[in-house]
């Protein structure tokens, strides 16, 4: 992957997450950069950045996936949009390298914030899960957070890996 390629997408995670941790939203007109710098892309080269399923695969499967975490309150739909079209910017041959850190990264600032606000509310969790209250030890830990700082943190660990 070429340097100003991670160079590109890494300030445009800048911008993103300084936004959504500002005003925890991801504006739709990311998608229509997406795609458009994927157009851009296709054109300047062509073998890397093809029109073949496999270059679709996970941006189709964050759409479906991200429209029923979206369904059931766990993420947003800017979140799910931005991050199928993120996945056309970076070649299909880095796609499940980027998943990977992608699902670290997750995991990691989920349990950590998890682990937190379980340490936070500990009493009342604790007084929920006494009385069998399932629905508050729910509404207790479930969180939202900007998910663009975890889509940097990936990128910054693929990058890493990728740029040898």
């Amino acid at each position: 992957m070429k340097g100003w390629v991670l160079a590109l997408i890494l300030s445009e995670l800048l911008c993103v997450s300084w936004i959504d941790i500002r005003i925890k939203k991801i504006s739709n007109w990311w998608f229509l950069v997406h795609v458009a710098i994927f157009m851009i892309f296709y054109f300047l080269d062509p073998i890397t950045y093809s029109l073949t399923m496999s270059t679709f695969f996970f941006p189709i499967g964050f759409l479906v996936i991200g429209f029923g975490l979206f369904w059931v309150g766990i993420m947003g739909a800017g979140d799910s949009k931005f991050l199928a079209s993120f996945f056309l910017m970076i070649p299909s041959g880095f796609h499940l390298l980027m998943f990977e850190k992608l699902l670290y990264s997750t995991l990691t600032v989920g349990f950590v914030m998890l682990s937190f606000k379980i340490a936070r509310d500990f009493r009342v969790i604790k007084a929920y899960a006494l009385s069998t209250y399932w629905r508050g030890i729910v509404s207790s830990i479930r969180s939202r957070f900007s998910y663009a700082p975890v889509i940097l943190l990936a990128w910054l660990m693929f990058g890493s890996e990728v740029w040898k």
